[in-house]
């Protein structure tokens, strides 16, 4: 025994064409074997008959499909454009990155290294002295 929901879904399917062949003719084989299905499957064919009558007379009565909202599409130039003005962008950045860096290297001077002690020791920790680079804004150890 089928569930009546199930049968009735089934029904509906077959009378609106929707089954495939194969569960149509299940569908047909189990009415045939069910006396009582038979009489479910004549009624639920009137139904139908009668609500595609209505609907045909009355066409105010048939569910409106509203149109999906068309999505916008962007042409592939436009795309390409925007590709374009971004490497161009990237382009001008790098190239102007570029010339400030060259130009701060041609504008600076060497780098005055002021000694900060003289040690008069001579050993093993007294080669090295400790001097202030200006340029770097540190310390640096020099031989």
């Amino acid at each position: 025994m089928m569930k009546p929901e199930t049968f009735r879904a089934l029904l509906i399917d077959r009378q609106l064409g929707e089954l495939p062949p194969d569960i149509a003719g299940l569908v047909d084989a189990y009415l045939e074997a069910m006396p009582a299905a038979r009489a479910e499957a004549d009624a639920v064919a009137r139904t139908l008959h009668t609500t595609r009558e209505t609907v045909r007379r009355f066409p105010d009565l048939a569910p409106v499909v509203e149109a999906e909202a068309e999505t916008q599409v962007i042409p592939i130039f436009y795309w390409l454009a925007r590709v374009a003005a971004l490497v161009a962008v990237a382009a001008l950045a790098g190239w102007l990155g570029y010339r400030v860096g060259r130009s701060d290297v041609a504008v600076n001077k060497p780098a005055v290294v002021t000694q900060v002690a003289e040690h008069r020791l001579d050993g093993l920790w007294t080669r090295y002295q400790v001097a202030y680079d200006a340029r770097r804004g540190a310390f640096v150890v020099a031989q």
